[in-house]
């Protein structure tokens, strides 16, 4: 396991990344991480081809490649090599067991695998670090739900692993199917929020109470960022001071934000990364602190998505894809928005369009043309994870603005 200093992941950032190299051209010799310049997700996307990118400081020789984003158009394919991914896994591991896991846990890892997507072989491999003795049922999400909860019943297991999405659907299945001696009562989840409606209405089928705790806070692209701890509330965890520096950013003036109950921007530099450096890195969340400034692995809270991309259950989409799909289309427009929410237990994306010219498309054209983009999007629409994606036309004004700055705000998150 290599954990490394800031100065060195800056200064081989610097001498092995030609992208970082130009970024850094007109920073000094040793500078503060506050003196660099904050990444912009689509310029260091643009040159993080792992076939040759600019980002990369050498050619991936061993570990493993990971993909977010789509599966059409232009996912993101993050490198790890061996030495990467087992700190990464040992880290959360260690912090996993101090969320409570027993040993003797029996644990059904219901996460999605293959498809190069990292969550079923992250929990295996985490799992596998961690200090508690556990029993893993690698059963993944694919499975048909009958299959999920027969094995749950049968192998007795006491634990599920997965995103909400899956882990509301066993629980409905459980119900309408009067399911017996399903006698689960831990929940590990990620990927998605498990609302408090969602908690409530798993409490009440089962007839008890559940314990809730997440995983931890971790991405394909930006690796480990926060852990769970039996104190954290609603959508807190604690900054993982060990994988990353954590810093929260001002999203108007770009003022580093140090006090509590402020909301900012979430940043990360990744302190075990070398072969793709992570620095000054958004997350693509906004958050805020809810503790004093000085604790160590101090707790933050997640509340909702920048203005990278929205998340709506277990799919993301990219404002700026949005804006390719309506100019592939022809489509001209003032402005347009992504607003999410979360109503009925489910999440829904609505997308504000304010057209100058149409060119004879319509609502069902785009909604065609997105679905093509995302087709996961369909496939949680047929499953009933995610409410329906509606389109709206408006004029430029109903539109939401920054009242500070006067910027159109790109994506509203309505959910926290």
């Amino acid at each position: 396991m290599k954990i490394y200093s800031p100065e060195y992941i800056i200064d081989y950032a610097r001498k092995h990344s030609p992208y970082y190299a130009g970024l850094y051209k007109k920073v000094s010799k040793n500078p503060a991480l506050a003196d660099l310049p904050l990444i912009d997700q689509n310029h260091f996307w643009a040159n993080a081809s792992i076939k040759g990118g600019s980002v990369l400081t050498a050619r991936q020789v061993d570990g493993q490649v990971l993909k977010s984003g789509g599966t059409t158009g232009a996912p993101k394919y993050a490198p790890y090599t061996s030495e990467e991914w087992d700190t990464m896994c040992r880290i959360n591991g260690f912090y996993l067991s101090k969320s409570g896991l027993k040993n003797g846990d029996r644990i059904a890892n219901l996460f999605y695998g293959g498809g190069m997507y990292g969550s079923f072989i992250y929990v295996y491999s985490l799992l596998r670090e961690a200090l508690s003795r556990t029993l893993l049922f690698n059963i993944g999400g694919q499975s048909p739900l009958e299959d999920m909860v027969s094995a749950i019943v049968n192998m007795e297991i006491n634990v599920l692993a997965g995103i909400p999405s899956i882990i509301l659907k066993i629980i409905e299945y459980v119900e309408k199917n009067s399911v017996e001696n399903f006698n689960v009562d831990v929940i590990y989840f990620a990927g998605e929020t498990l609302y408090p409606d969602q908690r409530e209405a798993i409490c009440s089928i089962l007839g008890r109470k559940v314990d809730f705790r997440s995983v931890s806070l971790a991405g394909n692209d930006y690796g480990l960022v926060g852990y769970f701890s039996s104190d954290c509330g609603f959508n807190e965890h604690r900054v993982c001071d060990t994988a990353c520096i954590f810093e929260l950013i001002d999203p108007d003036t770009n003022e580093v934000i140090t006090e509590e109950n402020r909301i900012g921007k979430i940043y990360i530099t990744s302190l075990y990364k070398l072969l793709m450096p992570l620095i000054r890195y958004p997350i693509g969340d906004m958050g805020m602190y809810t503790e004093p400034q000085g604790m160590p692995d101090r707790k933050f809270k997640l509340l909702g998505r920048s203005e990278e991309a929205a998340r709506i259950g277990v799919v993301s989409m990219y404002v700026t894809d949005v804006g390719r799909i309506l100019n592939d289309l022809g489509i001209t427009v003032n402005g347009y928005q992504l607003i999410v929410s979360h109503t009925n237990k489910l999440d829904q994306l609505t997308i504000k369009i304010s057209p100058r010219e149409l060119n004879g498309k319509n609502k069902e054209d785009i909604l065609e043309a997105l679905f093509k983009e995302r087709p996961l999007f369909l496939d949680s629409l047929d499953k009933g994870i995610i409410s329906p994606v509606e389109i709206t036309f408006c004029r430029m004004e109903d539109l939401e603005f920054n009242h500070r700055t006067g910027k159109l705000k790109s994506l509203i998150d309505l959910r926290f």
